[in-house]
């Protein structure tokens, strides 16, 4: 039996179809990112092997097989990118416009990255960026292997994001990429359709030293004492150096980028509108620089302000009462005082290690709250104080909807199980739920869940 072409496609549509693929709802805020990237590979290894059971399959997956994009090891992106440029038999347009979602892992896991060729091309992600201009996902965690420092990165990076992806991007997750607070404001101020935003090594703009918008950073300096040179990390690539990756043409268009960039046109003013942005991850949060923007559908919320209270206090304008879920990391701010500023707040999650809780005193009860997570990731830190002072809340009648507190873990660690079951037996008294959570070390430092 022979299938009409377009019975054809929907099926194997279908046998290759990952539900998470291209999913940007609030859901994805607990997505299981290891499992749906492995559930990414299985279905590009079925893309793959029907496209080579007869020349109609593979002209079916023509349309589907660079339609997800995903590198472990950068040994592959100068191959990639020339097939990104091809043209299919037949097709009018390069086979990078039809890649929706792009992944690069870079350092990622066992695999090394030993910084190759990032001063010569990564300013555009060695044009992967430009060649795939219907982007409604970028994912580039990069993880170096020089002191697992974040790379420095050109600001070109920023305006091509800007340029290329402002009418289609959804879902922007970037790692272990240097960014200044004043570029994560102009570039995001662009990007109108954006759902998700996840950006880690934001560094902030300090006004006594810093020029906004300048070339920022050139260099970088690490001191190791006295007895050792410092290691210097320099954007001076020297473009009439032959490459050893990328042909003559391809570095000419990578200078040429990183000279002549700019930022698309704007003529707004702030407070800059993302009406669709609902989860939102900032492992720095300037205050100044984010309450300039306006997130009507804001749910999700990861804030790491390394600040007094007055920081979160500043920055409540800007954030919708509708506010479900919250993570934060800060000084000074006491868990009523956390609480206290978002009163639909159902899910708090309170990395121990970066905080510091003065004693709370509720005012007023907070109605919605349900799950408080006291995580730990790098060191222990003893939750018994939080927990006893949010189970004196719940005596209190301050906290009428909490069900759960959870104590998270990246592992076995010998000084948890010196939590007393006393702690267990006055939850369980209050109708609470006390419990441990073993997990796997986020990728993305403290700021991935």
């Amino acid at each position: 039996m022979i299938f009409p072409v377009e019975v054809l496609s929907s099926i194997v549509r279908q046998a290759t179809l990952v539900p998470e693929v291209l999913d940007t709802s609030p859901s994805i805020y607990f997505e299981n990112h290891d499992a749906v990237i492995r559930d990414i590979c299985d279905s590009m290894k079925t893309k793959v092997s029907l496209s080579s059971v007869s020349k109609t399959f593979h002209d079916v997956m023509e349309n589907y097989l660079y339609e997800v994009v995903m590198i472990f090891r950068f040994q592959y992106v100068p191959t990639l990118l020339q097939r990104l440029h091809s043209m299919a038999p037949a097709s009018t347009t390069p086979r990078g416009h039809r890649c929706r979602r792009l992944d690069l892992y870079l350092g990622v896991g066992n695999i090394p990255y030993d910084e190759e060729a990032w001063y010569e091309g990564g300013h555009t992600l060695w044009g992967l960026v430009p060649a795939c201009p219907n982007l409604e996902i970028l994912v580039a965690r990069v993880i170096g292997t020089k002191l697992y420092m974040p790379c420095l990165t050109h600001k070109a990076l920023w305006k091509t994001i800007a340029a290329c992806c402002a009418k289609t991007i959804r879902r922007l997750d970037l790692f272990g990429l240097e960014i200044r607070m004043d570029r994560v404001k102009m570039m995001l101020r662009h990007l109108t359709k954006l759902e998700a935003c996840s950006i880690g090594h934001v560094t902030k703009f300090d006004p006594l030293k810093d020029i906004y918008d300048d070339e920022e950073p050139k260099k970088r300096v690490i001191s190791k004492g006295r007895c050792y040179a410092p290691i210097v990390f320099k954007d001076d690539w020297d473009y009439t150096t032959p490459s050893v990756y990328f042909s003559a043409l391809t570095v000419s268009e990578f200078k040429a980028a990183k000279e002549n960039s700019c930022w698309p046109l704007f003529t707004a003013s702030a407070p800059y509108t993302l009406p669709h942005l609902h989860t939102l991850r900032l492992d720095d949060f300037d205050s100044k620089r984010i309450t300039q923007f306006n997130f009507p559908r804001l749910r999700h919320l990861d804030m790491y302000c390394y600040s007094k209270i007055e920081g979160l206090s500043s920055s409540r304008g800007f954030i919708p009462d509708s506010l479900t879920h919250l993570t934060y990391a800060g000084e000074s701010a006491s868990i009523a005082q956390i609480i206290g500023f978002f009163p639909q707040l159902r899910f708090l999650n309170l990395p121990t290690e970066y905080c510091k809780f003065p004693d709370s005193h509720f005012t007023n009860p907070h109605a919605c709250l349900e799950v408080v997570e006291l995580a730990t990731w790098y060191r222990y830190c003893d939750p018994k104080p939080q927990i006893k002072e949010i189970l004196v809340a719940v005596q209190n009648r301050n906290l009428p909807s909490l069900r759960m507190i959870q104590v998270t873990r990246p592992g076995k660690c010998p000084a948890f199980h010196d939590l007393s079951p006393v702690e267990k037996m006055e939850s369980a008294a209050l109708g609470l739920t006390l419990q441990v959570v073993i997990r796997k070390r986020p990728i993305i430092s403290f700021l991935a869940r």
